[in-house]
């Protein structure tokens, strides 16, 4: 048998299971054939927009994730991928040791960003605690005040009845 024929005949059984991938799972087809022809996905190009693309890489491998236990109906019911899920976190893995090595220094320079975010989250906690202590300490004086100004007004009333008393006799 002629190599081109064996090529010719694997290609077409190919064209035929993505036929059927289309059919079946639409939604998923696109992610599915990537999946299954790169093993490896090539992070590089992505670099360019530093670790921002990360996110929306590990958000496209966890919608990609069906594509692992997915059937294509034939007569065998075999998996679209045939990858355990170990394997496909691996991918996942890979993807984002991608992002960490072609960009350290900006993973450094976030790192430094996110501690200093903390400390200010530190720095904003106490500021709140001590505004609430305030707070209190306001409420408690101006129920003091309150309670003063009471006393006041009923000393002040009993002098004037005392006063209107003496101006009767």
């Amino acid at each position: 048998i002629p190599y081109w024929d064996i090529e010719y005949k694997s290609s077409r059984r190919a064209r035929v299971q993505y036929l059927k991938l289309n059919k079946a799972h639409p939604q998923h087809a696109a992610k599915c054939k990537i999946l299954m022809h790169h093993p490896h996905l090539d992070m590089a190009p992505l670099l360019q927009w530093e670790l921002k693309c990360l996110p929306l890489a590990i958000g496209w491998f966890e919608r990609a994730q069906p594509c692992t236990s997915l059937p294509i109906s034939d007569r065998y019911e075999t998996s679209i991928l045939e990858e355990s899920d170990e394997e496909f976190e691996s991918r996942i893995l890979t993807a984002m040791y991608q992002f960490v090595r072609g960009a350290p220094k900006k993973v450094l320079e976030r790192r430094d960003e996110l501690t200093l975010v903390a400390a200010y989250d530190d720095k904003i906690a106490v500021v709140e605690e001590e505004n609430k202590r305030l707070q209190k300490e306001l409420e408690q004086r101006d129920r003091k005040i309150a309670q003063l100004e009471e006393k006041l007004r009923e000393i002040a009333q009993s002098a004037m009845d005392a006063l209107a008393l003496e101006g009767e006799e």
